[in-house]
């Protein structure tokens, strides 16, 4: 049993499985410390053991026993050999790689080590039998002594308590001593490297004391430089005739530029396979002669087995892909006649395909060729890019040859470099031959504007919108695009621009219709008015004929109520013809101010001016609140009136017979603060949020005649916020009232110099040949009789031709003209009354129901003083013609 126990444990393989056996159980008892994953290295310890003791077969045998048992019980799932996890797999790689180089490395070692132990004791033997000679006669120690002087290694001798009393001279010079003297003085203890004193003081002279000799590897210190010695220091004990110890001789062998090497050997192998891992390539070699193969560790890694498999010629073909196995082979046959070996091929790895990449070159001897280094590449990963690259250009192809725009990449020079299928079509060509053509080629007629704005993008480096640039196509067709260039950046590097051209001739062709739909409604919108204002002139006109008859008809109470009511309704109607066509015009921003400085009560007291009839008209109370000081404004004096004015018409037509308006003028902060407040009917909270878009009313009901169109409001907000500010309305609701405020900036300078001043018509005094030009007869009739009664002397004429005829008879120092003639319109007329002398200095002034802001603005190109609206308020057309002081009146006179 004794004897069976001594076999079980002598035996290194039994050894290491009950070393590999322990490791596990510690590690499986303390899992709980690392968690999933153990220390799997500490088996490094039993492969170590094995590889020194049993060599590279046993130290591989108890790697792979390690890495099964590992991913048997380490690894989850446990008691599996399947490992869900790549890191736990790449965990076991490495135990597999370290544990195999671990082996290979410490195999050697302990070879290298038996042999030179083999040596020193084959030396020590030599020793023993020369010492014992000495022991027997002084002739023989002296001989001894001899050889040890003579000998190149480190020989010395010394007593079991460490003090020498022997060293060689070789020993001396290897240590750095200068005398024998010297080196018998320090004890042997000195003589080793410090940190390797401990070992051989406290271990290693007890077991040569114990066991009569031993060997080890261990540092020797240089006296004079410190540096320290690899020796193999073999030592025996010395016996006398009692068979007691009575000294120590020793052995020294200089292994320090073995060491050296050996150092060397492992960081070059080291660094060798961790280039290798990292570049993902491996080397190999392969002997023709006796078809053997060797791989480095990353070529087994790349092919996925262990180290330790034997390997031939065809295990690698077996490897190699079926569908490349022809290829292979006969680029192997052409690199065996001559030609380089240089290929790209698959391989099979547990059933996944890897790709690799080939280079050899041929070795040869005096006897020829006898074999071949080559390397193996893993490119798996750089073909999958390569394949996802292919796959997103083909997809990102697709894409921009889908989308309509045209998609375009150009160089510094103008030529293409990339392009769709949609740019293609628009040159009538194919993409493969636009690539690296100009569009000097193309289309030359653009080349140079298309060229200027790619070289704008790229030297600004900052992108460029074209809204709209028109292009014939190959097809002869004409389309708008819109075009967006941006340049494109290698590293800090810009030469490209990318383009992309979306084709807007729909919209263009829209944008037309749209151009086109808005004239009409500007023309309708003209025609409307100048029809409507056309009978409401006669109107007025006889309105004012019947205010100026004298006579007790004059004074006739019912004939005095319906001229007020006619004219009231005139008024009216003449109103809402002029904020129908100001909502158009400022919608359209076709608005022109009249922009000037004025004190804010002069437009108030104009507005209230023009509101007090309608108010007096209901019996409402008016009350006006306004500040001392003077505000200043900077705007359209009459703009900013019809504002206000529109206001109060607003709060009258919505207040009940005899209710009350309150208006209120006074600063806060820098503006200027202008609120109109009724008691009448309010607004409902659904309405108030909309009550300035266009069309709304606050009561939608058919009961309020004087509610208008529901665009009173709108105009106010719009002037207001061309003029910078703002205004809001406010109300508890039906029938609580409302409140509408106006906030206007005003001018921060002191302007208490400048002078306001308000255009008062003067009694008329000035008599004038008038000529009166009209295809509307009761408009001509009636306004003749009111020019009649102010004592002009008055022609008329109701075409263009027989205008220009009249003038050249009746020389008229003032023409009122209508536009809207039935053989010339009144633009034309008044052109060629301004080349007739007797007409050339006169006042042509336009009488005519177009009011759009390009009817005043073409009135004034073609020799217009003036222009007034349909149908005239002859109050005002009175005061205008009373303020000209003519030339030709003062010769006349």
């Amino acid at each position: 049993m004794r004897g069976f126990l001594k076999y079980f444990f002598s035996n290194i393989y039994i050894s290491a499985i009950l070393g590999t056996a322990a490791i596990l159980f510690i590690l499986e008892d303390i899992r709980f410390v690392f968690g999933d994953s153990p220390p799997l290295l500490l088996f490094l310890v039993v492969i170590a053991f094995a590889a020194w003791y049993g060599g590279l077969k046993a130290g591989l045998f108890i790697t792979m026993l390690s890495a099964v048992a590992s991913s048997y019980f380490l690894v989850e799932p446990y008691n599996s050999f399947y490992i869900v996890q790549p890191s736990e797999r790449l965990r076991i790689v490495f135990l597999v790689t370290v544990g195999a180089i671990c082996s290979l490395v410490i195999a050697r070692l302990h070879d290298q080590e038996k042999r030179a132990l083999h040596m020193v004791m084959k030396r020590e033997e030599q020793l023993k039998q020369q010492i014992a000679e000495l022991n027997r006669t002084q002739a023989e120690r002296d001989l001894y002594i001899s050889l040890a002087k003579s000998s190149t290694e480190f020989i010395g001798m010394c007593d079991t308590e460490g003090i020498p009393f022997f060293i060689n001279d070789a020993g001396l010079r290897l240590v750095g001593l200068d005398n024998l003297e010297q080196g018998l003085k320090t004890p042997v203890k000195e003589f080793f490297f410090p940190e390797d004193q401990v070992f051989i003081m406290d271990r290693f002279f007890p077991m040569i004391l114990r066991d009569g000799g031993g060997a080890t590897e261990i540092r020797f210190r240089h006296f004079k430089t410190g540096k320290a010695l690899w020796m193999i220091y073999s030592v025996v004990a010395l016996k006398d005739s009692n068979n007691k110890i009575v000294s120590l001789g020793t052995v020294g062998t200089n292994i320090t530029e073995r060491k050296r090497i050996e150092k060397a050997l492992r960081e070059s192998q080291m660094d060798l396979n961790r280039a290798q891992a990292v570049a993902h390539v491996g080397s190999w070699r392969v002997n023709v002669r006796n078809n053997t193969l060797e791989w480095s560790d990353e070529t087994f890694r790349i092919f996925g087995i262990p180290k330790d498999t034997p390997l031939t010629n065809q295990l690698f073909f077996d490897f190699i892909h079926p569908a490349d196995r022809e290829a292979v082979d006969n680029e192997w046959k052409d690199a065996l006649a001559g030609k380089s070996y240089n290929i790209e091929h698959r391989i099979i790895v547990n059933r996944k395909v890897k790709w690799v990449r080939e280079l050899a070159e041929l070795e040869f001897d005096e006897n020829g060729l006898f074999g071949a280094f080559g390397t193996t590449e893993d490119i798996t990963d750089i073909k999958n890019t390569q394949e996802t690259l292919q796959y997103e250009r083909a997809f990102l192809r697709q894409v921009i040859d889908t989308v309509p725009s045209i998609i375009f990449v150009k160089d510094q020079e103008g030529r293409f470099l990339l392009g769709n299928k949609a740019l293609a079509e628009s040159y009538g060509t194919s993409l493969e031959n636009l690539i690296g053509v100009s569009n000097e080629n193309l289309n030359p007629d653009k080349a140079a504007h298309f060229y200027q704005n790619d070289l704008d993008v790229i030297s600004s480096r900052k992108p460029k919108r074209i809204q709209e640039e028109k292009v014939t196509l190959a097809d002869g067709s004409v389309h708008w695009y819109s075009t967006v260039k941006v340049p494109l950046f290698d590293d800090d590097n810009c030469n490209k621009m990318l383009g992309v051209a979306t084709d807007i001739t729909e919209r263009k062709r829209a944008e037309e219709a749209l151009r086109l739909a808005d004239r009409r409604k500007d023309e309708f919108l003209a025609i409307l008015a100048h029809e409507l204002r056309n009978p409401l002139a006669p109107i007025r006109n006889a309105v004012q004929l019947l205010k100026r008859q004298e006579g007790k008809e004059a004074t006739d109470p019912t004939r005095t109520w319906s001229c007020n009511v006619i004219d009231r309704q005139v008024t009216h109607m003449s109103r809402l013809l002029d904020d129908l066509l100001d909502v158009a015009r400022i919608i359209q921003g076709k608005v022109r101010l009249e922009v000037e400085r004025f004190e804010l009560n002069d437009i108030v007291n104009n507005a209230v001016e023009t509101s007090r009839p309608l108010i007096e008209s209901r019996g409402q109370e008016l009350v006006i609140s306004r500040t001392n000081t003077p505000l200043w404004i900077e705007g359209d004096r009459i703009r900013l009136a019809q504002v206000i004015s529109n206001l109060l018409n607003n709060a009258a037509k919505y207040t009940a017979k005899g209710g009350k308006i309150t208006l209120s003028v006074m600063q806060e902060d820098s503006d200027a603060f202008i609120e109109v407040r009724d008691n009448g009917i309010g607004i409902a909270p659904d309405i108030l949020p909309q009550i300035f878009d266009l069309f709304i009313q606050a009561d939608r009901s058919q009961t309020h005649s004087q509610s208008g169109l529901g665009i009173g409001l709108t105009l106010v907000r719009q002037l207001v916020e061309i003029h910078g500010g703002t205004v809001t309305a406010a109300s508890d609701g039906i029938g609580q009232g409302s409140s509408f405020t106006v906030r206007l900036p005003t001018l921060s300078m002191d302007l208490s110099a400048t002078e306001s001043t308000l255009t008062k018509s003067a009694s008329s005094t000035h008599k004038f040949r008038i000529l009166v030009v009209d295809d509307y007869a009761d408009a001509v009739e009636s306004l003749t009789m009111l020019l009649q009664g102010e004592g002009h002397e008055v022609e008329t004429a109701n075409c263009g031709l027989k205008a220009i005829e009249q003038a050249q008879i009746f020389h008229p120092q003032i023409v009122l003209l209508d536009i809207g003639l039935p053989d010339l319109d009144g633009y034309e007329v008044a052109k060629r009354l301004r080349t007739l002398p007797e007409t050339r200095d006169a006042i042509l002034i336009a009488l005519t129901g177009y009011g759009q802001t390009k009817d005043w603005e073409r009135s004034q190109s073609t020799g217009f003083n003036y222009h007034l609206l349909k149908p005239l308020d002859f109050e005002k057309l009175s005061a205008l013609i009373d303020s000209l002081i003519l030339p030709s009146y003062i010769a006349d006179n």
